[in-house]
């Protein structure tokens, strides 16, 4: 399972799937939404679930990670409790 945080000037966004081709994808396409002229602007807090992952996956995600980081985004990996906390933390200051 792979759980996201995308955070940048124009927003944020939570983000949970499996880990296939498909979904990285998918998620590299909203962090492009959220990047401006300036794409060092944008943020990933990813959390990744271990279980069930094989060695070709951890490598696909890894591949995955340095093309974000090159394009300019900063990616910080983090515990699924900790992306969750954020999470809240964020939906509590929104509802004010």
């Amino acid at each position: 399972m792979l759980q996201a945080r995308i955070v940048s000037a124009r927003g944020s966004m939570y983000f949970a799937s499996e880990v296939t081709p498909y979904d990285l994808e998918n998620l590299r396409t909203h962090v492009r939404d959220f990047q401006s002229v300036m794409s060092n602007d944008v943020r990933v807090e990813l959390s990744l679930d271990g279980r069930g992952s094989s060695p070709a996956t951890h490598l696909q995600v890894s591949a995955w990670l340095r093309r974000l980081a090159a394009d300019g985004v900063t990616v910080n990996l983090c515990s699924a409790a900790t992306l969750e906390r954020t999470r809240s933390t964020s939906a509590t200051r929104q509802q004010r």
